[in-house]
């Protein structure tokens, strides 16, 4: 990532700037930062609407300040917290820095390509995010061996079905067997 100094500047020497989203429901979404004030939160009157159900309606914000990015908590339920740590007070943020709001990490970037926005910035909700999300694929622990004793099982009731026929047993001969439980059974076919 570009230090700070080596970024494209927008207008009030704000350098051009983005959120990734790196972990949460949103994770490979792009937020660039186009204003000197961000509103993260669910609320659909945020900047930076983040669908998280443990992000705050309003849940903090970001603003450039004495030549920095400032991001304060607006005593949202669950904290937001900068590289793992919870903040009680403004935090200054650097390139690279971790915010977190709710299960949703995004890093601050400051990228040197990326093109100057005017500000202010005329935002509408369909123009929020830049890119589409990274589907996450897991995969589940032991489902070969789930599929294996789900063979084994209908290998053993196809064999146990085939000794009855071999046997000459229909299947009310071998409920009459006489085995506990099967034997007082009213079956009508």
């Amino acid at each position: 990532m570009a230090a700070q100094n080596d970024a494209t500047i927008v207008s009030g020497g704000r350098p051009a700037a983005r959120f990734v989203v790196k972990q949460g429901p949103q994770i490979g979404i792009t937020f660039p930062i186009v204003q000197n004030q961000i509103l993260l939160g669910r609320e659909e009157a945020c900047d930076i609407r983040v669908q998280d159900a443990e992000a705050s309606r309003r849940h903090c914000e970001v603003v450039w300040q004495h030549d920095a990015f400032v991001v304060h908590d607006l005593g949202s339920s669950n904290g937001t917290f900068v590289n793992g740590v919870q903040i009680t007070a403004p935090t200054k943020l650097n390139a690279g820095d971790k915010i977190g709001v709710g299960q949703t990490v995004m890093v601050l970037e400051l990228e040197p390509d990326i093109k100057p926005v005017p500000t202010p910035y005329d935002a509408t909700p369909s123009a929020a995010p830049v890119s589409a999300p990274v589907p996450v694929v897991k995969k589940k622990k032991n489902s070969g061996k789930r599929l294996v004793w789900a063979g084994v099982g209908c290998l053993v009731f196809v064999c146990a079905c085939g000794g009855v026929t071999a046997l000459g047993l229909d299947l009310l001969d071998f409920i009459n067997l006489g085995i506990p439980g099967f034997s007082n059974l009213n079956l009508i076919f």
